[in-house]
């Protein structure tokens, strides 16, 4: 098809000219030609027939097709570049890259420690030795090197105690909430509570998975409740403390404990005392289980009794393997001791024995003056409280912790009532600060456990 058609004007006239030499009306833009070279005819509704552009008119089409996608390619990157783009760009990338300082500021804050703790402990100690000593010669002081690594491995030791108590924290956290609903913890790793996705062994690390998520989960992002948190970091501290303060310290707080004057973590253990060891790690279990039933009082579950009976016996049972470990004989204040027949066992057996009953009895008494306005979920687990407290340290402790947590119970109500107004009344408090306060006296007593004992006459 080498001929050429005619074209009309806006009249519907023909051209006198040649299809060659006119442009189409409207432009090259108006309608979609047929293209002679090709031999592709399209009508359009503007025209009453097929038209043919020749070269020229093809290269003006594509011109123009070409500035087209240039403006549009144009007015994207004017877009992109604009205050309002760039500024959606910017909040964009700032929330694919936002820092997680939740994770972040405790992270440097154990750094701190470190270095606080390597290089201004011994300035400190220095100064304190001189104004506490002043006509003694100064201490022998070791090589730099010498003193960086032994105060780099006691730091290590206690951030390892830490996490060998968050981790035993991390699996109550699984029998506090399995136990009461009789689900077995033996199999079934841990879960998110909505969406039932397993945690991966980084989600699942004690204190670190929680702080790495954000406290959410990974896959459904929905909350995870901070008492699995705060938790683990209990019971964490709770060990730091028991190694500092009783391992570290060669059993000082111990009654009936003989002072060797050996301590120090080269001392206790690179020279391992197992007797001391043992002690520690049962009083440190101890404390793990009472956080946790003072926590259970927020799930308004009530934790079984054979459990907690088999990890009360379990704990107190060090005792019995190791006689020197009963600290006070079942039999003080009231005498040396009494000939069993078991022997040498007798006195342990009997302290565990009477322990429980006397934790049975008196927590069943006084859970009735202090929670008399709690529900009997709180009542049950100050009992079970009572009675490990009665197992693990003896009858003579459940006692002296229960007075005492009454007097630091007065304490926070006074607190708090100065904190209320006047015309609110009494403050109500938590069922959780009430156990804590049990707690709280629990650790006060076994700070000065060989004190209160010698004031008692018991040791």
């Amino acid at each position: 098809m080498n001929e050429s058609y005619p074209l009309f004007n806006e009249s519907g006239q023909q051209d006198s000219g040649s299809a060659s030499n006119q442009e189409p009306i409207g432009g090259p833009l108006s309608h979609v030609p047929a293209i002679a070279d090709t031999n592709l005819h399209v009508g359009t509704d503007s025209l009453p027939s097929e038209t043919v552009l020749d070269k020229t008119e093809v290269a003006d089409l594509s011109h123009s097709i070409g500035l087209g996608t240039a403006g549009l390619s144009t007015g994207v990157a004017v877009l992109a570049t604009s205050p309002r783009g760039s500024a959606q760009a910017k909040r964009g990338r700032r929330k694919r890259r936002s820092t997680n300082w939740l994770f972040l500021v405790p992270a440097l804050v154990f750094f701190a420690l470190y270095l606080f703790y390597l290089f201004g402990m011994p300035i400190l100690e220095s100064a304190f030795y001189r104004w506490r000593y002043p006509k003694k010669p100064p201490m022998l002081e070791m090589r730099w090197w010498e003193r960086n690594v032994l105060r780099t491995c006691e730091f290590l030791f206690v951030s390892w105690f830490f996490y060998f108590g968050a981790s035993i924290g991390s699996f109550l956290n699984v029998v506090a909430w399995r136990m009461p609903l009789g689900r077995t913890i033996v199999f079934g790793g841990s879960k998110c509570p909505y969406c039932n996705t397993r945690l991966s062994f980084i989600d699942n690390t004690p204190v670190i998975g929680w702080l790495l998520l954000r406290g959410k989960c990974r896959t459904c992002r929905l909350p995870i409740p901070s008492r699995y948190l705060w938790i683990e970091v209990a019971v964490g501290l709770a060990f730091v403390w028991l190694g500092l303060w009783q391992l570290i310290r060669a059993g000082a707080n111990l009654p009936n404990w003989p002072l060797t004057g050996r301590g120090g973590l080269s001392e206790t253990v690179f020279d391992p005392n197992w007797d001391l060891i043992t002690a520690t790690i049962a009083h440190s279990g101890m404390f793990a289980v009472l956080i946790m039933l003072a926590t259970s009082n927020t799930g308004r579950l009530r934790f079984p009794w054979y459990p907690l009976l088999v990890m009360s016996v379990g704990l107190a049972s060090t005792k019995v393997f190791v006689p020197k470990l009963d600290f006070v004989r079942w039999s003080s204040p009231f005498s040396e001791g009494i000939p069993l027949p078991l022997g040498q066992l007798g006195n342990p057996i009997l302290s565990i024995v009477l322990g429980i009953l006397s934790g049975l009895v008196i927590g069943g008494i006084t859970s009735y003056i202090v929670g008399r306005k709690e529900s009997p979920n709180f009542r049950w687990h100050w009992s079970l409280q009572c009675i490990l407290i009665g197992a693990v340290l003896g009858w003579q402790s459940v006692v002296t912790i229960v007075i005492l947590s009454l007097l630091v119970q007065a304490v926070v109500r006074l607190f708090l009532k100065t904190l209320a107004p006047a015309s609110d009344g009494e403050p109500k408090q938590h069922p959780v600060v009430l156990s804590s306060c049990l707690i709280g006296a629990c650790l006060i007593h076994h700070s000065l456990w060989r004190s209160i004992a010698h004031l008692l006459g018991i040791a």
